[in-house]
């Protein structure tokens, strides 16, 4: 007998989401705390960014979103744009990582952990308590009309994604494997899942599906919706008809270099 599908997330269940997030937080800081000198300098996916650089932005990512979403301070993108006029967005969301990452680099490794606790903390505290369906930022995962927002679940599934990608990315670096037990898998599929309107099944053993796709193992279903693998890659390892194939491996594609 197949697999039951996994309940589409939605803001009424959003509380898997924020409990997956305070897991993967504990998980991260766990697997930090236990880096030497050269782990922390190891090369990672992200050409530009070490493990550490990659932790650092994870702590840039929580400050601009407690800042702008808890704080309603000016985003952190409008102030880049300032002094750096005529780039489009992703040349904008670039500079602006870039900058936080170099600028971090002096923080300590004792330091960078002690923030991404508290940050991480503040964070789940503010998600958990905000209503779900309260309007907020534009949320392009989700493709909002233009010039609407979008509800704040929206924007915390997305984080979600964001620091579950980032953890396994790091977890690579080192020689791991991404991470791809519960519940981290089955909250990242079905966010998937959800925003692609299709059904997913993660079995103990056997593979992972999303409406026609089969994404193989559960190690494998994890690197594929972590951005391991680019996209010629993904295709390749995604089973189910071509059409559907290509579409899902062009939203979960590694950037080139």
């Amino acid at each position: 007998m197949p697999d039951p599908a996994l309940e589409p997330i939605g803001p009424d269940n959003l509380v898997v989401v924020t409990d997956a997030m305070r897991a993967e937080r504990g998980e991260l800081l766990e697997l930090l705390s236990g880096l030497d000198a050269d782990d922390w300098a190891r090369p990672t996916e992200c050409p530009a960014y070490p493990v550490k650089g990659i932790a650092a932005h994870i702590l840039g990512d929580d400050l601009s979103l407690l800042s702008r979403q808890r704080d309603s301070a000016m985003q952190g993108l409008i102030l880049y744009a300032e002094h750096h006029p005529g780039l489009d967005f992703r040349e904008l969301l670039d500079g602006f990582n870039d900058q936080w990452v170099e600028a971090a680099r002096f923080l300590s490794p004792r330091l960078l952990l002690e923030l991404l606790r508290l940050v991480g903390e503040e964070s789940a505290a503010f998600y958990e308590a905000i209503d779900p369906m309260t309007p907020g930022e534009p949320v392009p995962l989700f493709s909002p009309t233009p010039g609407e927002g979008s509800p704040y679940w929206h924007a915390i599934v997305r984080e979600y994604l964001e620091r579950w990608t980032h953890h396994s990315q790091i977890r690579r670096a080192l020689g791991l494997p991404s991470l791809a037990d519960a519940p981290f898998l089955e909250v990242g599929a079905r966010i998937v899942a959800t925003v692609a309107a299709l059904p997913a099944t993660v079995p103990d053993t056997g593979d992972v599906t999303l409406g026609p796709l089969t994404l193989g193992s559960r190690a494998q279903a994890a690197d594929l919706l972590t951005l391991a693998h680019h996209e010629p890659d993904a295709v390749a390892l995604i089973g189910g008809p071509e059409d559907a194939v290509r579409a899902l491996a062009s939203r979960i594609a590694r950037r080139p270099g």
